[in-house]
């Protein structure tokens, strides 16, 4: 029986969807509410191979530029049938009506940049209270050579995101979609005049800001 593959949800669709899923399958809109589920009915939930990622990033850009407010599902989203599908939005109907509210007509801009650690500090004798644990997480996730970055483009951002692993750190922005020339400039002349070396990419669909789906 064929499942039904979940791509992703938009506060309104305008025509017909002409992409296709990763599968190559139709893609068509099921109104839940007063959200459009983006879906594609397939024989089995495509693996996540690389060329399907590939895929599903190139379909999900289309969906994007022809979608003012879009919220892209986890890769291999899926439901068994209609009522399924129907219970994954219900529930959560008012968050995500939110969340496609707050990236309407705005794009994600992906900042990479190598974040130098600062010296671990000695551990201490006594237990660790609640306060002191999440200082020391800030701690971890700061990224002093961004601040003066961030001050560079604050004016055009709506949204941000932050992730470290190892030295690399990863900034999402969500922007709008028309700032994207001017973000760009703008955080590349910071860059340069601050002797920071990084990596911008973009506009994105906005993949770090869809967390609640």
């Amino acid at each position: 029986m064929p499942e039904i593959c979940v791509y992703a949800l938009a506060s309104r669709r305008a025509g017909r969807i002409t992409v296709r899923g990763v599968a190559g399958e139709p893609l068509h809109a099921i109104h839940v509410g007063r959200i459009d589920a983006i879906v594609g009915r397939v024989r089995a939930i495509p693996q996540p191979t690389d060329q399907n990622l590939r895929r599903f990033d190139r379909m999900m850009s289309a969906l994007w530029r022809r979608t003012p407010a879009l919220l892209p599902a986890r890769f291999g989203t899926a439901a068994q049938d209609m009522a399924e599908l129907d219970a994954m939005i219900r529930g959560r109907e008012d968050s995500l009506r939110r969340s496609l509210d707050a990236v309407r007509n705005r794009a994600q801009m992906t900042v990479r940049l190598i974040a130098h650690q600062e010296v671990p500090r000695p551990a201490r004798a006594h237990t660790q209270t609640g306060t002191e644990y999440m200082r020391s997480r800030q701690r971890e996730q700061a990224v002093p050579a961004f601040d003066p970055l961030r001050a560079s483009v604050r004016r055009w951002v709506r949204g941000e995101r932050m992730e470290k692993r190892a030295d690399v750190a990863s900034i999402y922005h969500l922007i709008p979609r028309g700032s994207v020339e001017r973000y760009r400039a703008a955080i590349e002349r910071a860059a340069h005049e601050g002797g920071v070396r990084l990596i911008v990419s973009g506009p994105w669909p906005p993949y770090a800001f869809a967390d609640t789906w």
